[in-house]
């Protein structure tokens, strides 16, 4: 089971708006090492710098959308088993297939709260502390 303050969270979204919104929620869950990045590439560019526990990204972003980070990730020997949550406005059965197909460990639905977020971490990492 980890604990919530041992693991590091990327947060992927070109909206700043919703970018707090993630990081407040993970607070509320015990998260202390969150990381921001406003973009698939600005994501890529730090994941070169550091290690993560798990990346919540947006799907629709300029640049660099969510997909297309995936893809990207799971490509390579470091990070191919990173843990990969994506966060999506729409709930199209055909764009979650697509996402699974490409390796995501699970999706979440916006507008989203603390106890859905916890349900979707737990999924994909373990019961939290």
């Amino acid at each position: 089971m980890p604990k919530a303050s041992a693991v590091s969270v990327l947060i992927v979204d070109d909206q700043q708006s919703m970018r707090g919104i993630c990081k407040y929620i993970l607070t509320q869950l015990g998260f202390k090492d969150i990381i921001e990045a406003k973009s698939g590439r600005d994501a890529l560019t730090k994941l070169e710098k550091t290690n993560v526990d798990l990346i919540i990204s947006d799907w629709n972003m300029d640049d660099v959308d969510g997909l297309t980070l995936l893809k990207v990730i799971r490509k390579h020997p470091r990070t191919q088993s990173m843990p990969f949550i994506m966060a999506t406005g729409r709930s199209d059965k055909e764009q979650v297939k697509e996402a699974i197909e490409c390796g995501v460990n699970n999706y979440i639905i916006k507008p989203y709260d603390a106890g859905t977020m916890k349900k979707r971490i737990e999924a994909v990492i373990g019961t939290l502390t």
